[in-house]
């Protein structure tokens, strides 16, 4: 089955797949294909974009199309890179920074005539309905499991469940969901916030869940499917439910964004907050000291290219930034 590529959490994954193309979200990050992105784009790019160039480039056989979002310069870039350089057809649905469902609901409407032509078939209100329900099936069984790792103490842990949300960003439901759980951690509990975490992230996980909990995140490639709920099986419920999810940090003014993270540190019962962000993320490098200030909670500031060069330094990082709850903790 050939493979759709998409870009972003307000790309209804249900239009895509109701072409009968595979939905695949591009959230690669390796050097290796980030090396291979450098040849399209100047060096000091945002790791995320070139690795997904580099991916883009090698697999191009394998896709039929790609859906992008604006949402940073950078995410804006790749999509004419992806044009100029390969022979794939190229939609940019263009998500509005500003408070605006109209613009977002009429580029619904032209994503809607793009992939009509692209799947060659009309997206009729059975068809939409079907993948509507046949993705919120998969979303629920997510969002139990993702119960469990919200437990105190949590009993599933993040480097598994970003396993299990690669699946879905793949477009590949799992047959069965976990019926056991993970040994329960009594680490301190972080949240985890910041740019995208790739497909190859997964051993980062594992390094700080060896010294802290990951009990909740906002985080393309991890979380951020699960806070989509379609409410109407038709396309007016996928404009609202895709529209009114807790924003991306870019949206301006970014106060929901704040008010959402919040309540999720309370509701998780969080004493840290261990913030991932990509060479070159200013959406997150910029507004760091406003979250520290904002969540009142420790904040542990971790920054990568994707390569593991520094994986001593971040071990002994998040070895003392554990002890340091724990010291808050018995004061």
């Amino acid at each position: 089955m050939g493979l759709i590529g998409y870009t972003c959490s307000y790309i209804p994954v249900e239009l895509l797949s109701a072409t009968g193309f595979l939905p695949y979200r591009l959230i690669h990050g390796t050097i290796s294909f980030s090396e291979k992105g450098e040849e399209v784009v100047k060096v000091d790019a945002c790791p995320l974009v070139k690795a997904n160039l580099g991916y883009l480039l090698e697999n191009e056989k394998r896709f039929v199309g790609v859906v992008g979002a604006t949402g940073c310069d950078l995410a804006r870039r790749q999509l004419e890179v992806i044009t100029h350089f390969t022979s794939l057809p190229v939609h940019i649905l263009n998500n509005p920074r500003t408070d605006n469902p109209k613009i977002f609901n009429d580029e619904i409407e032209e994503l809607v005539k793009f992939l009509e032509k692209l799947g060659q078939k009309k997206l009729t209100p059975e068809l939409v309905a079907r993948e509507i329900e046949r993705w919120e099936n998969f979303r629920e069984g997510l969002r139990v499991m993702d119960q469990q790792r919200k437990a105190k103490p949590s009993l599933f842990s993040t480097s598994d469940f970003h396993k299990l949300c690669i699946s879905y960003h793949k477009g590949n439901p799992p047959a069965n969901f976990p019926s056991s759980t993970s040994s329960p951690s009594t680490n301190p509990r972080v949240y985890l916030l910041g740019s995208p975490i790739s497909y190859e992230a997964n051993p980062f996980l594992q390094l700080l869940e060896k010294d802290l909990q990951i009990v909740g995140d906002f985080n393309c490639g991890i979380s951020r499917p699960l806070l989509i709920k379609i409410r109407e099986k038709n396309l007016t419920g996928i404009k609202e439910a895709y529209y009114h999810q807790p924003p991306c940090i870019f949206k301006r003014p970014n106060k929901k964004f704040y008010e959402w993270v919040s309540m999720e540190l309370k509701e998780r019962h969080c004493q840290g907050i261990v913030a991932w962000t990509l060479d070159y993320c200013d959406n997150y490098e910029f507004e760091l000291s406003r979250m520290e200030k904002t969540f009142g909670l420790p904040l542990l500031r971790i920054r990568s290219d994707f390569s593991f060069s520094h994986i001593s330094q971040w071990q002994l990082r998040i070895a003392a930034f554990a002890e340091s709850i724990k010291e808050n903790i018995y004061v």
